[in-house]
């Protein structure tokens, strides 16, 4: 799948701003819920776990995902729980292996059926749709990293799958709030990083 290439860009393209860092830029806050740069890493990193095992079978991520669950229903936010699964694993070493998965996960997901079903955290989805949703991850969270490290982010074509799968999620958006799902969407018009018309 041609989003399992653009998710690996959007986790290079993080990657490259962090890399050779020293441990103490990990401990930045960020404007994101006040998160760490290790918080937002760690997050990443463990969604992109939850997303391999997931590809592999439901039984399978519903074994990994089971202390997190119990974790939420204890009152724990979701911050708290991803420690459950990283223990001590912070700074460098957590960075280097977050990388090692993303390129796991893009080989796994480069070479899946599209239409195969995956279970999720949420309702089940399409492997399509959930390597789409670990690129969108990777670009929502990577623009706190980028603005506490004052660095000027370049956008590419490749977020046209982050507005797609906005766009498909339109009427769950409503319906996930207990919402009415209006009749009309919303007509966009956009101008894509090229220049081109979307």
């Amino acid at each position: 799948m041609q989003q399992a290439d653009d998710y690996l860009e959007e986790a290079v393209a993080l990657a490259r701003i962090l890399e050779g860092k020293s441990e103490s830029v990990f401990e930045k806050v960020t404007l994101f819920k006040s998160w760490t740069i290790n918080d937002v890493i760690g997050h990443l990193h463990m969604f992109d776990v939850a997303a391999l095992k997931t590809l592999e079978s439901t039984k399978s991520f519903e074994v990994f995902f089971a202390p997190i669950t119990e974790g939420l229903a204890k009152g724990m936010s979701l911050l708290e729980t991803q420690y459950l699964y990283l223990g001590n694993l912070r700074g460098g070493r957590l960075f280097e292996k977050w990388r090692d998965t993303t390129e796991t996960l893009w080989q796994a997901y480069a070479s899946a059926d599209p239409k195969q079903r995956v279970k999720w955290a949420g309702p089940e989805m399409s492997a399509l749709s959930s390597i789409t949703a670990r690129q969108m991850e990777t670009w929502a969270h990577g623009h706190e990293i980028f603005d506490v490290l004052g660095v000027k982010r370049i956008e590419t074509d490749r977020v046209k799958n982050i507005v797609f799968l906005g766009v498909n999620t339109f009427g769950w958006s409503y319906v996930v709030n207990k919402k009415v799902v209006p009749e009309n969407m919303p007509y966009l018009l956009l101008t894509a990083p090229s220049g081109d018309l979307w």
